[in-house]
């Protein structure tokens, strides 16, 4: 899975108005389909249900990409469910919220947790259909099990909905379109990609092969009628 580190844009609207509030809420947990071994919040219960959820969310994204980054495979594992633990936590005090809802999905994925991170990415866009965050990783979770069309939906959602300027979700679509043999629609994605971030010297080449066609038919999937 690819993982953007960017800024998540969204509201935080002052639902708690005091401790006691927030300890009550923080025990509701809102998606059955987590495994209780999953939901560990010895480091996030009582002390963390009396702090912001804007600190909590900072303490969760820390240990979020401390494990997306570690290559030792427990420590890996110790990091997402902690992680995990807190976005669960935000989850509870604000059930409407697209991102964490994106956020624990992804975890899911990365913990090869296939039903549960579908789950979620989809309670995400139905919760924003249109918040870029979540459209995307729901394109990557479709991309990961080769289901190119459905990706190709939701990162064109994310593409027009403020994440036009990455680059890396241009080299997604580019990937998209070449797996289903639209390698105009290939070019114009590497094209645009190089053009933000022009230290990609592989996509040069790229667009050469591009340019003279030099790709092999077995390399696609059949592109099917009327897709876009």
């Amino acid at each position: 899975m690819q993982i953007l580190k960017i800024c998540r844009k969204h509201l935080y609207i002052c639902l708690l108005s005091s401790a006691c509030l927030l300890l009550n809420i923080a025990g509701q947990v809102l998606a059955e389909t987590v495994p209780v071994k999953d939901l560990d919040y010895s480091n996030s219960g009582a002390v963390s249900a009396l702090k912001s959820p804007q600190k909590i969310e900072q303490e969760a994204d820390t240990l979020f990409y401390k494990g997306v980054d570690e290559p030792n495979k427990k420590l890996k594992e110790a990091y997402l469910a902690k992680a995990l633990a807190k976005y669960m936590l935000l989850l509870s005090m604000q059930p409407d919220n697209a991102v964490f809802c994106t956020q624990i999905g992804v975890i899911h994925e990365l913990n090869g947790r296939k039903t549960q991170a579908k789950n979620y990415f989809y309670r995400a866009v139905n919760l924003e259909k249109l918040n870029p965050f979540a459209n995307y990783y729901f394109g990557e979770y479709y991309f990961n099990i080769k289901d190119y069309h459905n990706a190709l939906k939701y990162y064109k959602i994310a593409l027009q909905n403020g994440y036009g300027s990455y680059y890396e979700v241009h080299n997604r679509l580019a990937t998209v379109y070449e797996k289903l043999g639209d390698l105009q629609k290939a070019k114009d994605h590497y094209t645009v990609s190089l053009m933000v971030n022009p230290n990609q010297k592989r996509l040069n080449n790229k667009l050469l092969l591009l340019d003279k066609a030099y790709y092999s038919k077995k390399d696609y999937v059949p592109r099917q009628q009327g897709a876009k």
